[in-house]
């Protein structure tokens, strides 16, 4: 039986943790705590998900997401989850040798947890994160990214006529460097319905034109959810539909980062939120493929953040092979 919700409003939030003594048990409230790195220690706890991208900059390697009440753990098939009565952490991996491929892979996860969340009381899907080794690998429409893409979109199309799920999440998809083949799909949901937000400056993914794979990515380039939490996606220097400074790092950051300020200012402009400004509790992530890049991706963030803002810099491919890095914000409103 789901949990009932709990009272006075709870929010959904998250902080970044450094991963030193003392290793203190998980909170009660804890919904689950995202470790970086395959060597970042954590105190054990099934709610612990780690992700094999090593830490390259900042001295978080934990992302703790929190809730509103005592969470509650559960499994459906291959999915573990947990719950607190308004919020839904939801995770799987799927070894892609048993089911075809990355396409059968993708198409296998989101029909899983798009059918889960529509006969859930966390209907509502925010927020996802995708992680596959080999992302850039394959030629064309064979592009490992671009089959994920197209297997995502074939369950959204058949899964999407018998669910309430509206529009699409905020998501993030990014390639592990190495590893074993298989995808890694994590997630938050809710009882309440999020708002998407789309950016001035760049084609909706879903827009996308023919020549970006035989599918279009199925995201929204942003969400807020209530509290207001905003999530923006992962953001990079593209404009319109086309990838801006094929080899500039330093031109692909500066785009990127106007890209997340017009996600901030639509927000703000249509009354999501107080402020278009970052605050000392947001969180940001960059992805960056060379890992010789780290420092510099780190500087330019704090210089456009601020010195105090909650910053981390992890080694990943990103989804086109021009492109040297991604950005994903969490800002608490």
């Amino acid at each position: 039986m789901p949990l009932d919700p709990p009272p006075g409003g709870a929010r959904l939030r998250a902080t970044y943790a450094a991963p030193g003594p003392p290793l203190r048990p998980l909170d009660d409230d804890v919904l689950t705590a995202v470790v970086f790195g395959a060597d970042t220690p954590c105190p054990q706890d099934p709610r612990e998900l780690r992700i094999d991208l090593v830490p390259l900059a900042g001295s978080s390697r934990i992302e703790v997401w929190r809730g509103g009440g005592r969470a509650r753990m559960g499994t459906a098939g291959p999915i573990r989850h947990v719950e607190d009565g308004a919020h839904f952490a939801g995770w799987l991996n799927i070894d892609e040798s048993r089911v075809g491929g990355i396409l059968e892979a993708a198409e296998a996860a989101y029909q899983g947890l798009l059918r889960l969340q529509a006969d859930s009381p966390y209907r509502h899907v925010w927020r996802v994160w995708n992680f596959m080794t080999g992302i850039n690998e394959g030629q064309g429409d064979e592009e490992r990214y671009r089959q994920f893409c197209l297997g995502r979109a074939r369950a959204f199309a058949a899964i999407g006529g018998m669910t309430p799920v509206i529009g699409y999440p905020a998501a993030a998809a990014v390639g592990r460097q190495g590893g074993p083949r298989s995808l890694q799909v994590c997630w938050f949901a809710g009882r309440e319905p999020g708002t998407a937000i789309e950016n001035p400056r760049q084609v909706s993914a879903y827009h996308y034109p023919r020549s970006y794979g035989p599918a279009a990515p199925s995201f929204s380039r942003a969400m807020v959810v209530p509290g207001p939490l905003f999530l923006i996606s992962g953001t990079s220097s593209i404009v319109g539909h086309a990838s801006l400074h094929d080899g500039d790092l330093d031109a692909q950051l500066r785009e990127t980062l106007l890209n997340i300020d017009a996600l901030m200012h639509r927000a703000h402009a249509a009354g999501h939120l107080p402020s278009s400004k970052l605050g000392a509790d947001s969180l940001v992530k960059a992805y960056v493929r060379r890992r010789g890049d780290a420092a510099q991706v780190d500087r330019g963030l704090q210089a456009h953040f601020g010195p105090d803002a909650p910053i981390m810099v992890l080694a990943a491919d990103i989804c086109r092979s021009e492109l040297l890095v991604e950005i994903e914000v969490i800002h608490c409103g």
